[in-house]
């Protein structure tokens, strides 16, 4: 079942036992390697939980078939929401809906929640809520880069499987930087006015993939800030002192909007935007969420 799929041969043998012998937990975390490797796996698992075969997977039956073409009634997929690029509260209570509803085709509805990490802490609480009263007839998968950017809440009551390191192109030493430089300029953000910002940003203009790396290195730091502006205490990131001011100087509100934004100023750079009017796009939207009243 794992065979084309690139993660360790012990994983494999691990998630096949798992299967064979229904130790499967009803909800996992598939963390590492790169976002397609994890989407194949969860999409492996799934083939195996709702074939009906003889020898699951059989990949021959109407079930397994419909799994590789992602139309299996009782498998659904979840992703980002298309206008804020963030997982929001009303898809995890969709989900809550479907779970509630018997399967289909057979005795198991499988939900896979791909790039988790992009759940907000609204979602992902309403998601805990469903973990801690499982249905025998429902599986949770979810994928992310690491466990570590979701609520401990959530990692506590999931089983994670750690497919490979993530594949990056940046070195350690790049990443380091980038973190830094996201930080400073958050700080820059709350204490400095947008001029200062502005100049801060210049160093951006000639090097697109270090933009995009330190906007994704903001992204943690966003969230822990909003994890503590919700009573939360569980550190995604290393910035914390960052996030400690960032909580400190804006409202719970104004936090969840510059996370939106800087999670769709990424998604429209990757697409190929102009990085340069993106770089300017930070600097206005930013400031148009600090100045609401």
């Amino acid at each position: 079942m794992f065979e084309d799929i690139n993660i360790t041969p012990s994983l494999k043998n691990t998630l096949q036992n798992a299967l064979d012998n229904s130790r499967l937990s009803h909800a996992l975390i598939l963390e590492g390697s790169d976002e397609a490797t994890r989407l194949k796996t969860a999409k492996a698992i799934a083939m195996h939980l709702l074939c009906k075969g003889n020898k699951r997977p059989c990949g021959v039956c109407s079930s397994c078939i419909k799994v590789i073409g992602s139309s299996h009634p009782d498998l659904h997929i979840l992703t980002k929401d298309e206008k804020s690029a963030m997982i929001k509260v009303d898809t995890v209570r969709d989900i809550k809906a479907k779970a509630t509803v018997l399967p289909n085709d057979g005795d198991k509805s499988v939900f896979i929640i791909t790039e988790a990490q992009l759940m907000n802490v609204q979602a992902q609480n309403a998601l805990l809520k469903i973990f801690e009263e499982p249905s025998r007839h429902v599986s949770f998968i979810l994928t992310c880069p690491s466990k570590s950017s979701l609520l401990e809440t959530i990692t506590s009551r999931a089983t994670a499987y750690t497919l490979g390191e993530e594949i990056s192109t940046f070195s350690d030493e790049k990443y380091s930087e980038a973190k830094q430089t996201a930080a400073e300029l958050l700080e820059c953000f709350i204490s400095e006015n947008e001029l200062q910002f502005i100049k801060k940003t210049a160093v951006f203009r000639k090097d697109k993939s270090y933009f995009l790396l330190t906007l994704k290195a903001a992204l943690p730091i966003i969230r822990d800030a909003l994890v503590l502006a919700s009573g939360g205490r569980v550190p995604i990131s290393d910035k914390q002192e960052t996030a400690k001011k960032l909580k400190s100087a804006m409202t719970q509100k104004k936090l969840m909007e510059l996370l939106e934004v800087t999670e769709k100023i990424i998604e429209n750079t990757e697409n190929a935007a102009n990085h340069n009017l993106s770089i300017t796009r930070l600097s206005a939207v930013f400031y148009s969420i600090k100045q609401k009243g």
